[in-house]
């Protein structure tokens, strides 16, 4: 989704619109414009996380409509762009979008039990073979040198077979003396309070709290009392994110900076600090909006500032160097020591 939860190629793209559903083909013209905006505006004036500002943005773009502001577009993306940019000229928020997409359509329809029980079926099962192709966004783990373990995280997702990939990560990483997460260009997805809590004691703890539009979505985050495996809570930690880093994965990132439990080290992430919804708006085109805020400090619109701010393309030899540098501090074993120091020759190198 708009989330960055899933990537579909062109290729596949082309299999699922030919070989699986039979779309209706999309008439772009005055009605249809007509439509979408209406139903946008309703859907914000109902549904977005402020009732003030959802009325206020729908009425903006419908004013925008009858002033013929959408007279000249001619094509259905640069038609949603549009609408987009309006939305956002009330509310800047960077999890807001008008936008076109079969195939995040089918999904939608999927969710909402809008498709035939088998159509569902199939697509759920083309989805997890995608999401095994990514490992679940588990896209490397391995063992540096100097005992200092790293983890690729490309994407967030939530089953449970992609916790046996989490699980199996944690273990593989659980006897390093430092840990690094690379959530550079992680695009978020679904946040998994899981892999948070590998790195903190089993005691009950409070983390925060989320209030939504729909009340009855209001949620309180506690720490787990168990997880799967060895729990790394006195591990060195480290993450590293850049701008592109959003959603879920600045959640993460989130909650071990606040906690100081990890050295966020990179750039300062994009800015996507509400959970959202997606809702078809009239065919194939559909609306993202935010549903719910964090009670905490939100990183809505400004991003999680790094503790250590370097350029993406060197926060990894950044992390990996202070990282060698504590261990070094800590370890008594004086063959180590000596690998350990010429990593870091190496590494002042780089």
């Amino acid at each position: 989704m708009k989330t960055g939860k899933k990537i579909i190629s062109f290729i596949m793209l082309i299999v699922l619109v030919f070989q699986v559903y039979a779309q209706e083909e999309l008439v772009f013209n005055e009605e249809f414009k007509r439509e979408v905006v209406n139903n946008t505006a309703s859907i914000m004036r109902d549904k977005y996380l402020s009732a003030e500002t959802g009325k206020i943005m729908g009425e903006y773009i419908i004013s925008q409509y009858k002033k013929g502001a959408y007279d000249s577009l001619n094509e259905v993306n640069e038609f949603c762009n549009k609408l987009t940019s309006d939305m956002r000229f009330i509310d800047n928020d960077k999890h807001l979008f008008v936008f076109y997409s079969q195939e995040e359509a089918w999904e939608v329809k999927a969710y909402h039990h809008l498709l035939p029980e088998k159509e569902i079926q199939e697509l759920n099962k083309m989805y997890l073979e995608m999401d095994k192709r990514e490992n679940f966004g588990y896209k490397k783990v391995e063992l540096l040198e100097g005992n200092v373990g790293y983890l690729k995280l490309s994407y967030f997702t939530i089953s449970d077979t992609s916790n046996q990939a989490l699980i199996g990560s944690m273990q593989f990483l659980s006897n390093s003396d430092a840990i690094i997460i690379d959530l550079r260009d992680n695009g978020g997805g679904e946040g998994n309070d899981l892999l948070l809590n590998y790195f903190l004691p089993p005691q009950l703890k409070y983390l925060g709290s989320m209030s939504c539009r729909d009340t009855s979505m209001n949620q309180e985050f506690w720490t787990l009392t168990d997880v799967p495996g060895k729990r790394m809570p006195e591990v060195d930690l480290y993450v590293l994110t850049n701008k592109r880093t959003f959603s879920a994965a600045e959640g993460l990132a989130f909650s071990l900076q606040k906690l100081e439990r990890a050295i966020i080290v990179g750039e300062t992430t994009k800015g996507g600090g509400h959970p959202v919804d997606i809702l078809i708006v009239k065919g194939d085109v559909l609306t993202q909006f935010p549903i719910c805020k964090s009670n905490e400090p939100n990183w809505e619109s400004v991003g999680i500032k790094p503790d250590i701010e370097v350029a993406s393309s060197e926060a990894l030899t950044a992390a990996y160097k202070i990282a060698v540098e504590k261990i070094l501090e800590k370890t008594l074993d004086a063959q180590h020591k000596v690998e350990l120091e010429k990593i870091l020759e190496k590494l002042k190198k780089e």
